[in-house]
């Protein structure tokens, strides 16, 4: 289908970290204004994100007119205030089996979340150090997810599993590493949305889906949708809106999806669009 260049922006999807959030992880007082403006201007706050629900943000989900969270690539959708799940969508049972064998041949660690709850390796969330050098916000992980003492064991017992997530903390490895996921288990979600992670989660997972549908529920049709993104795992959610934006520090992949690209996170890149956008109104 052909996207509408006659916008008329009724929902605004946003991806969080390193897209609506600058240095840190911080919702700057800029784009908390901007928000407000687009609010008071009838347009409807989407949140969509790759966090399991419980580790979003309080700054981004305490905004009063968040409605919808987007949560774990789309594996479910969430009333923001009450944390009732509207939609939901649980990686297969024996899909997940698999994933987690290939992680522990593949010598990698995982996290699972389960029920909007991210869950780690004990001893890993406990290394700072280790964090830190592979990339990862260490203040986040160990302030976001439940540690256990065996995260195999623990995550191969689980029923519902909302994603599990390879950590492949040696870059060069993980291309290989993706290969043999995709070509050993079928019928998964597989994306990524930073250097040391892969993700899966159900087939029909992904956030263009889940916002498709999400927009569907909400009667708003996609040429009336703007998405922000950054990472892979934002791209299907770009495609499927009418606007698709990427801000400048998007991965190229991503940039190239896009219909537009606005300024840097840092920047407030994703203000900056809304504002511009509501001054035309």
């Amino acid at each position: 289908m052909e996207k509408n260049t006659e916008r008329n922006i009724r929902l605004v999807a946003l991806d969080l970290d390193d897209t609506t959030l600058g240095a840190g992880g911080v919702l700057s007082d800029e784009t908390r204004r901007a928000l407000e403006e687009a609010d008071r201007a009838g347009i409807r706050i989407v949140v969509a994100s790759g966090r399991a629900f419980a580790a979003l943000p309080e700054a981004v989900m305490s905004l009063p007119f968040i409605e919808y969270a987007i949560a774990s690539n789309g594996a479910n959708t969430y009333e923001a205030k009450t944390g009732k799940r509207v939609m939901e969508k649980f990686l297969d049972k024996e899909a997940a089996l698999h994933i987690l064998d290939i992680a522990r041949e593949e010598g990698l660690l995982v996290e699972g979340f389960i029920d909007g709850i991210p869950y780690s390796q004990r001893d890993y969330m406990e290394d700072t150090d280790r964090l830190n050098r592979t990339g990862r916000n260490a203040a986040y992980v160990q302030s976001t997810r439940k540690p256990v003492e065996d995260i195999f064991d623990f995550l191969s017992r689980a029923d519902r599993l909302d994603s599990v997530n390879l950590l492949v903390e040696d870059p060069e490895r993980k291309p290989a590493v993706r290969r043999r996921v995709e070509e050993e288990v079928k019928d998964i979600y597989l994306t990524t949305s930073a250097d040391v992670l892969l993700e899966t989660a159900h087939k029909d997972a992904g956030k263009g889906s889940a916002l498709r549908e999400l927009a569907g529920m909400l009667g708003v049709p996609r040429e009336q949708i703007a998405a922000f993104g950054n990472a892979e795992n934002d791209i299907d959610m770009i495609r499927f809106a009418g606007t698709g934006v990427a801000v400048a520090n998007a991965a190229e992949i991503v940039r190239d999806a896009a219909d537009e690209v606005t300024e840097s996170n840092v920047e407030d890149g994703v203000a900056r669009w809304l504002f511009r956008y509501l001054e035309k109104l």
